[in-house]
């Protein structure tokens, strides 16, 4: 514990009024010890910040408690603050006060004279400000630091932008960038933590691209790698993702074991976003192993961890899973809560996405147009140094060439923004149905197409869903054909509010006939959805213009699982389950099964090998 001066020197001068010897000895002694810790302070000082800093995300508890100290001591130096500031900073992010956090780091950039103190500083707030998705300053912040890495000698530094780098291409789909800026952490880490750390990432961008292998060498690597140096947090945030590789490949005991043998170390690192992480893959874990309790144990704290005011992944399948769960126990008005719940959090979360991939898009433009700005600034000096050199003649040729380019170029941006922005409007009025609004037959087809193509490929299974209103013909009769637009916008309006999701295809196939695509869903999950959205066209209200129409829709099932990735022969499958609805009384949904496909084939046909009644 530092010794603080004045109070030294306060017992040094009430001990030299000792008149006796042993009084003087001991004011020699005590001038000796004073002179000895005064001069070993600054030293110690820097040793507890740079201890302070190893620690502060492989023992956080430890890192707070040396913060805590370093914070009762007086007179540091202005580098000492700085570095201690920076730390605070670091401690405010990691505890969710982001807001404080980011001015923190802002004011350490700004007066720090330590150009590594600086650059890690702008590194730690790039994963702050990502994380309070405030993306599109994270990703200026690191454009910044990927130029001036060149300038970094410090590998720990340049560790951590790589580390930033690689984490932020990750969350924007650019897995081989961060693939490769993982690699360079690994290859610059001085100490072994960055190598677990960019293991970690290699296992996040492995998972996301399907290519992950639960027993592999690349999952052994970077838990070796993290045990070494007690990484707490970021070899646990790579154990989810090999969880969740191992639930989809129905593992779930394998999954919730994983988890279960590091549940309290991870909920001793007091981080957020990991715990609630673990806590929803638990989750789905137990609820696969029809574990209902403990799978709704497992979601409500996921959903408590999370940050107030962000609907996170976790967020999202957390009040997804409580939706089945209520679904699964007859709570009906537990079940209609928790799926409003998900629907907002799944809507504010795609949106949060979108802001990603829109922030990053961004900021690559802007990086194009500084670096073309540049450009145009060396060509206008190259041009005054000719203007210089060639008199006053040269000079205003110059400047007419300049501008003629200028004006040439501008026409010609003017043309290519024009004719972009028709072909634009033509391509959506192309692929739009006119009426609703939504794909029409041909966009739908194709898109649904080349999407089954790719599920084929990868194996994954997916459902189709068609939907035809009953009785649309009665309306178009007793209420005119306005009225049948207006309810067939209505319902296309209706149904598209619940797909969302990019996985899922909505389109019109034919008069008042809808199909749906479903990526990644399996039959029974494409079953619950049709039915939602029957209860919803039931209950579509239609009395604003034309009076009351009654509205109600059939719905035809099936999924590749039985159908096969063929689109016509599923849509067909689908058309097959949908006349099975109708001749069973209408408003209902139909699965497909084989039994429905040859009495299908002896109804008249319809446009692209489909039937209807």
């Amino acid at each position: 514990m530092r010794l603080k001066t004045h109070t030294l020197r306060k017992a040094v001068g009430a001990i030299a009024r000792l008149s006796r010897p042993a009084g003087r000895a001991v004011v020699l002694f005590l001038a000796v010890l004073v002179g000895t810790a005064l001069a070993l302070q600054p030293t110690e000082i820097d040793r507890l910040l740079a201890q302070a800093d190893a620690i502060k995300s492989s023992d956080y508890q430890e890192f707070g408690r040396v913060l805590d100290r370093l914070q009762t001591v007086e007179n540091l130096s202005h580098s000492q603050t700085s570095y201690l500031d920076y730390l605070q900073a670091w401690r405010l992010g990691y505890a969710g006060e982001y807001d404080v956090a980011i001015p923190k780091y802002q004011e350490v950039i700004k007066t720090s004279d330590d150009l590594t103190l600086q650059f890690r500083a702008t590194a730690s707030m790039v994963n702050t400000l990502v994380i309070a998705r405030r993306y599109h300053e994270a990703f200026t912040y690191l454009d910044l630091l990927v130029e001036r890495l060149p300038q970094v000698s410090d590998r720990a530094a340049r560790a951590q932008a790589f580390h930033m780098a690689a984490y932020l291409n990750n969350q924007v789909g650019q897995y081989e960038l961060a693939e490769d800026f993982s690699e360079r952490l690994i290859a610059e880490s001085p100490d072994g933590r960055g190598e677990c750390m960019g293991r970690q990432l290699q296992i996040e961008s492995f998972y996301k691209q399907k290519k992950l292998d639960p027993d592999g060498e690349d999952v052994r690597l970077a838990l070796e790698a993290c045990n070494r140096v007690k990484e707490v947090v970021f070899g646990n945030f790579a154990r989810t993702f090999v969880a969740r590789e191992l639930i989809d490949r129905q593992k779930y005991q394998a999954a919730a074991d994983l988890l279960n043998a590091v549940y309290d170390d991870v909920q001793e690192t007091r981080y957020p976003h990991l715990i609630a992480q673990v806590d929803v893959v638990l989750a789905q874990a137990q609820w696969n192993l029809h574990n209902l309790a403990q799978a709704r144990t497992y979601a409500l704290r996921a959903i408590e961890r999370r940050i107030t005011g962000q609907a996170t992944e976790p967020t999202v399948a957390a009040y997804y899973l409580l939706y089945k769960i209520a679904q699964q126990q007859d709570d009906v008005r537990g079940a209609l809560s928790y799926h409003e719940k998900f629907a907002e959090a799944d809507r504010q979360n795609f949106d949060d996405v979108s802001a990603r991939s829109l922030a990053y898009q961004m900021a690559r433009h802007q990086s194009i147009a500084n670096k073309l700005q540049i450009d145009a600034l060396n060509k206008q000096n190259q041009v005054l140094q000719l203007q210089q050199d060639l008199g006053a003649k040269a000079a205003e040729t110059s400047r007419l060439y300049i501008a003629m380019l200028v004006a040439g170029l501008l026409l010609v941006f003017l043309w290519a923004f024009y004719t972009k922005r028709r072909q634009m409007h033509f391509r959506t009025l192309s692929q739009r149905d006119g009426l609703t609004q939504i794909a029409n037959r041909p966009h739908f087809l194709d898109l649904a197409g080349r999407a089954l193509e790719e599920c084929r490929r990868t194996r994954v299974e997916s459902a189709a869903i068609l939907l035809d209103l009953d009785h649309f013909k009665i309306i178009n009769d007793r209420y005119g054909h306005a009225a049948g637009d207006h309810v067939l916008r209505k319902v296309a309006a209706v149904c598209q509010s619940y797909l969302q999701q990019p996985n899922q295809f909505f389109g019109r196939i034919g008069g008042e006939e809808f199909a749906i695509l479903l990526i990644g869903c399996d039959e029974d999950r494409a079953v619950g959805l049709a039915e939602l959205l029957r209860n919803a066209v039931r209950a579509t209200n239609t009395d604003d213009a034309f009076g009351h129409c009654p509205v109600s829709a059939s719905f035809g099932v099936t999924s590749t699982t039985k159908a096969g990735y063929e689109l016509h022969h599923l849509l067909a499958c689908a058309d097959a389950a949908l006349y099975k609805a109708k001749l069973e009384g209408r408003d209902r949904v139909a699965r497909f099964d084989a039994s429905l496909t040859a009495r299908r084939t002896q109804n008249d046909p319809l446009p692209g090998g489909m039937r209807r009644i």
